[in-house]
């Protein structure tokens, strides 16, 4: 039997139609129509609903679950990978928890140090396995006018935590004594207040697959 492309259904061809086993060849075809029938029926309301850590290849195809005007019959995978939902921000993620970049750039991204994520998206490296920090920004700095959502690091250049600010003021003249503070645990410096949170380190694994759009309805 030969295997056709797309969806990897065995078939019986002129080249293979003397060797063919008939009950193998049976059984074969029921199992092409066991294929068909999920292909059929493969549909989601959206992308964002499928399961993460899936392989799709180029042609799969989503059917649109809850067609309307404006909007499109299905999706089709244009760029095989792996499925992962879009980076989000303030977000805790944990060791094996993967993602794509918000501007894609067609890399699949795994957390290898859980944490929570920034406020704005980190440059995604693209060097397969090299690790990343989410979160960068600038060191404390004393007697300094901080607003609400600024983020800080110690002094001394350490990277594994950072801090949010939650309540907006200027900082002490002295730096905190960060490390007695604990994780997801709010503090005050002068009149600002912290936040700790634990920075998430990524590392690129792989590629993440393109769905597009086809069939617009109008």
């Amino acid at each position: 039997m030969e295997t056709t492309n797309q969806l990897e259904l065995n078939i019986t061809t002129a080249a293979t139609f003397e060797d063919d086993d008939i009950k193998q060849t049976i059984i074969e075809y029921g199992n092409n129509f066991k294929a068909l029938e999920q292909y059929v029926k493969n549909a989601t309301n959206s992308i964002n609903e499928l399961d993460d850590n899936l392989l799709y290849k180029v042609g799969h195809i989503l059917w649109n679950k809850t067609p309307a005007s404006g909007s499109f019959v299905g999706w089709i995978v244009t760029r095989e990978g792996i499925h992962a939902k879009q980076w989000l921000a303030n977000k805790k993620y944990n060791v094996g928890n993967l993602v794509k970049p918000p501007i894609d750039n067609g890399g699949l991204y795994e957390c290898v140090v859980e944490g929570q994520s920034s406020t704005t998206p980190p440059v995604f490296l693209n060097t397969l396995n090299q690790e990343f920090y989410d979160v960068a920004g600038a060191t404390w700095r004393s007697e300094f006018n901080y607003e609400v959502g600024d983020l800080t690091f110690p002094i001394n250049g350490g990277k594994l935590y950072y801090y949010i600010c939650e309540t907006a003021g200027y900082s002490s003249t002295t730096e905190p004594v960060w490390s007695s503070v604990q994780n997801d645990t709010a503090f005050i410096d002068g009149t600002v207040v912290w936040r700790k949170a634990k920075n998430i380190i990524w590392k690129k694994v792989g590629t993440n697959c393109e769905f597009r759009p086809f069939g617009k309805i109008e």
